[in-house]
C-alpha cells in the first residue's frame, strides 16, 4: 500500500511538473530560428522555422524566414515556394518580394526579376531594396556606372544605408576609383562603427589597395566585435601571410580548426604557410587531411600536387593513394565516353603516379580507342619494360593473366605495325625534339584574395604542369610575380619566347573564370584575349584543360623535314597534329619563320618559300608526302621547316595537346575554340555569370 501511494505521488509530480514547464510557442520557434540564422547555421534555424510552422502553418514570418535560409543554401525553386506561402499571409510584406526578385535572379529569369523589382518602385518609390534588386542585374550585365547610380540613389534616400555604403565602396574600388572607395568606407565605419561586416570589407579594401597594416587593423576588429565570424578570421590570416607572418597565420589556423574542423580555408593557409617556412612534409600532411574533409576543393588539389611531385620520390608509396581520386575520375569520365575529360584525369593520375601499371594499362586502351595505336603500344611496352616481375607464386592468377594478354597484345601490334612509317623510314618518333613553341606565363601580384591565396600562381604551375605533354609547346612560368606588363614583355623577349601571356584568376564559391591575354613576345603587341568560365562540378580542372585548348587553338601546326628520299620526303608531324592525306604544307628555309607582328599566325618572306609538300601517307608522330620545289633549283635540305598551307578535312585523331592552327593562325583540325569552347562562357552555358564582386556585395546583409 504505501509503494503504491508513492508511485502515485511520483506520478503527480511529474504531472505537476510538465504544468509548470509549457510547451515552446511558434514565437519562441522563430526567435531561436531568426537568432541561428544570424550566425549563419541555416540549417538550424530551417529547422526552427519548420517547428514554429507546426505549431501555427499560418506564421507568415516563419515562411519568410525559411524562404531566406533555404535561399542561403541555394535552393531556389523550393525558397519559392516558400515565398508563396508568406505571401498568402503578408501580401502587401516588400521584403518578400525583394527575396522574390534575388531568387529569380539566382534562377537565371532576369525579366521576371526586373518586372518585381519595378513593381515594387511603383508601390514604394522610396524603396531602396528594390534599387539594390535593380543593381545587382545591372552588375550582371556589366554595367557598372548605371550599379553605381543606384546605389548612390538608394543613399540619397537612406545617407546612412549600410549596404548602400559598402556597395559604393566595392564599385568605386572595382572600377580604380580608391580615393571614393576610402571615403565611402569611412561613412560606413562613421555610421556603423560596432558592425563587425564593416570592418571586414574595409579590411578587405585596405588589403586590395596594398595597404596591409590598415587591413590587419580592420580584420583584427571585425573579430573582436564578433568572435564567430570566420571570414575575418580567414581574411586576416591571408592578410598575415601575405606579409610572410607564418607563424601567426598558423596560430590562427590552428584555432579556427579547433573550433569547427571542418573549416577548410584554415586548413588550406596553414599548408601555404608551412611551405613558406620549408616545412613540406607538414604541408603535404595537412593538405592531405584537408582534402579528406572536402575533397572537391580544387586549388588545395593542385597545391598539394605540385607540392608532392616537386618533393617527393617517384617511389614513395603515398603517391598511388593521392592519385586515386583522378583515377576514379577518370574511370567515371571514361565511362560516360567523355574522351578529352577521361584522358586528363588519367595523365594526372599518372603524373602522380607513374608507376601505376594499371592505370597506365587503362590510359592505353583510351588511345587505341581514338585510333592512336603507335601510342599504345609505346604504353604498353612502358609497362612491359618498367612493372616489377611477380615474386615466385605471390602473384594470383588475374595478375598472371593479365601480363599474358599484355604480352600478347605488343606482340599483335608489332605485327599490325610491321609497315609502319616508322619501320620504313627506321624511326623512333620518341627521339624527335618536336619543340616548336615557347610561351612566357605570368601573372601579377594580386591583392588578398578571399577563397584561395595564391590562385594565380598555382593556376600558372598547372598549366606548366599541364603542358608537359605538349611535345610541341613550351609552357615556362616565372616562381614570382611580375610587376605589369613591362617587366613581362622584358622576360619574354630576353628568354626568346614566342608569346607570353598575362593571367588573372577570379574565384567565387561557385564559379572560377580564368582571363588571359596574350602578347607576341618580339614586338610586345597584344594579339588575343581567353576569357574562359567555368562553374559547377570540375570547374577548376576544365577551365586548365580550356585554356589549353584555346592556346593551342592559336599556335600553327610548325614541324620540319626529317628525311628525304628523292621527292619523297619525311616530316615530324602527324596525326597527332592533325594530319590527313593530301593536306598541303609549305616548305620554309630553316630560320625564316617568325611571329606575325600584330595578329596571330607567322609569316616568312617569298625568297624563303621553297615549296611545297602534299601529304600521301599519315603516322601518329610524322608524315609522309611528295616534294614539288618552287623555281629551277632544289633548295630543300633536312631541317628546313614545314607548315599547314591547307587541309581537305580535319583528323579525327588529332590528340588534345597539339597546336591546332594553320600558318594564318586559323584552327585546321576542328579544335581549339570549337563549339565545346564556345560553350565555355557564361552565356553559351546558359547561365548568368555572377561577377567576383557580385557575391561580396551579396554577403551585405
Amino acid at each position: 500500500m504505501e509503494r503504491k501511494f508513492r508511485r502515485l505521488s511520483l506520478a503527480f509530480a511529474l504531472c505537476m511538473a510538465a504544468a509548470v514547464v509549457p510547451a515552446q510557442t511558434a514565437r519562441q520557434y522563430y526567435d531561436r530560428g531568426v537568432e541561428k540564422q544570424r550566425r549563419a547555421d541555416y540549417y538550424g534555424a530551417g529547422e526552427d522555422f519548420h517547428e514554429a510552422l507546426r505549431i501555427n502553418a499560418s506564421y507568415a514570418d516563419a515562411w519568410f524566414g525559411l524562404a531566406q535560409v533555404t535561399y542561403e543554401l541555394d535552393d531556389y525553386d523550393l525558397a519559392l515556394t516558400y515565398l508563396d506561402n508568406a505571401e498568402k499571409y503578408a501580401r502587401d510584406k516588400l521584403e518578400i518580394q525583394n527575396l522574390r526578385g534575388l531568387t529569380y535572379i539566382a534562377l537565371n529569369r532576369l525579366d521576371d526579376a526586373r518586372a518585381v523589382f519595378g513593381a515594387m518602385l511603383k508601390k514604394a518609390p522610396n524603396d531602396v531594396n528594390a534599387r539594390f534588386g535593380l543593381a545587382e542585374l545591372d552588375l550582371f550585365a556589366g554595367r557598372y556606372d548605371a550599379a553605381k547610380s543606384r546605389y548612390a540613389d538608394a543613399l540619397k534616400r537612406q545617407a546612412d544605408n549600410r549596404k548602400a555604403l559598402l556597395s559604393l565602396a566595392l564599385l568605386s574600388a572595382e572600377t580604380g576609383n580608391d580615393r571614393a572607395a576610402q571615403d565611402y568606407v569611412q561613412q560606413a565605419l562613421y555610421y556603423h562603427g560596432a558592425d563587425a561586416q564593416v570592418h571586414y570589407l574595409a579590411a578587405y579594401l585596405a588589403a586590395r589597395a596594398g595597404n596591409l597594416d590598415e587591413a590587419e587593423r580592420r580584420a583584427r576588429a571585425a573579430v573582436q566585435i564578433d568572435g564567430d565570424f570566420v571570414k575575418a578570421y580567414v581574411l586576416l590570416a591571408s592578410v598575415l601571410f601575405a606579409q610572410a607572418r607564418y607563424d601567426e597565420v598558423i596560430d590562427i589556423g590552428d584555432y579556427l580548426i579547433a573550433r569547427d574542423r571542418d573549416t577548410v580555408s584554415a586548413w588550406y593557409l596553414k599548408g601555404l604557410c608551412q611551405v613558406g617556412q620549408g616545412n613540406d612534409e607538414a604541408a603535404i600532411a595537412t593538405w592531405t587531411t584537408a582534402l579528406t574533409i572536402d575533397e572537391h576543393d580544387e586549388v588545395m588539389r593542385a597545391a598539394l600536387e605540385l607540392l608532392v611531385m616537386r618533393t617527393t620520390q617517384v617511389e614513395d608509396a603515398r603517391r598511388a593513394q593521392w592519385a586515386a581520386y583522378h583515377l576514379k575520375k577518370g574511370r567515371d569520365y571514361a565511362r560516360l565516353f567523355m574522351g578529352e575529360e577521361a584522358r586528363y584525369e588519367y595523365q594526372r593520375a599518372l603524373k602522380i603516379n607513374p608507376n601505376d601499371a594499371r592505370a597506365r594499362d587503362e590510359f592505353a586502351a583510351l588511345l587505341s580507342q581514338v585510333g592512336l595505336n603507335e601510342l599504345y603500344l609505346q604504353q604498353l611496352k612502358f609497362i612491359s619494360e618498367h612493372e616489377r616481375a611477380p615474386d615466385g607464386g605471390d602473384a594470383d592468377d588475374a595478375e598472371r593473366y593479365r601480363k599474358i594478354r599484355m604480352a600478347d597484345t605488343i606482340e599483335a601490334y608489332d605485327s599490325l605495325l610491321k609497315y609502319s612509317l616508322n619501320n620504313a623510314w627506321d624511326i623512333d618518333p620518341f627521339y624527335l625534339d618536336k619543340t616548336r613553341w615557347h610561351v612566357g606565363l605570368y601573372y601579377t601580384d594580386s591583392p588578398v584574395q578571399l577563397l584561395h591565396s595564391e590562385v594565380e600562381h598555382i593556376s600558372a604551375e598547372m598549366i606548366q604542369d599541364i603542358f608537359t605533354g605538349v611535345a610541341i609547346t613550351s609552357v615556362e612560368v616565372r616562381n614570382h610575380p611580375v610587376s605589369g606588363y613591362g617587366e613581362a614583355f622584358r622576360l619574354a623577349r630576353e628568354g626568346g619566347m614566342d608569346y607570353f601571356v598575362l593571367l588573372t584568376v577570379d574565384e567565387t564559391e561557385r564559379e572560377v573564370a580564368m582571363n588571359a591575354v596574350v602578347y607576341s613576345a618580339r614586338t610586345g603587341v597584344e594579339l588575343t584575349r581567353f576569357n574562359l568560365f567555368r562553374t559547377g562540378n570540375d570547374k577548376y580542372a576544365s577551365v586548365l584543360r580550356s585554356f589549353r585548348r584555346n592556346l593551342l587553338a592559336m599556335l600553327p601546326v610548325r614541324g620540319k623535314i626529317i628525311a628525304r628520299s628523292v621527292n619523297e620526303v619525311l616530316v615530324d608531324i602527324g596525326k597527332v597534329e592533325g594530319m590527313t592525306e593530301n593536306t598541303v604544307l609549305d616548305v620554309i628555309k630553316a630560320g625564316a619563320v617568325r611571329t606575325k607582328d600584330s595578329t596571330v599566325g607567322v609569316e616568312f618572306s617569298r625568297d624563303a618559300l621553297l615549296g611545297t609538300i602534299t601529304v600521301k601517307r599519315v603516322g601518329e608522330e610524322i608524315a609522309q608526302g611528295t616534294l614539288r620545289q618552287k623555281g629551277f633549283y632544289d633548295r630543300v635540305n633536312v631541317g628546313d621547316e614545314v607548315l599547314v598551307k591547307s587541309m581537305p578535312a580535319p583528323a579525327g585523331t588529332a590528340a588534345d595537346t597539339a597546336p591546332a592552327a594553320d600558318e594564318d593562325g586559323k584552327p585546321v583540325a576542328g579544335k581549339g575554340t570549337d563549339e565545346k569552347d564556345a560553350r565555355s562562357t557564361a552565356e553559351r552555358l546558359g547561365l548568368v555569370r555572377t561577377p567576383a564582386i557580385l557575391e561580396i556585395i551579396r554577403s551585405i546583409k
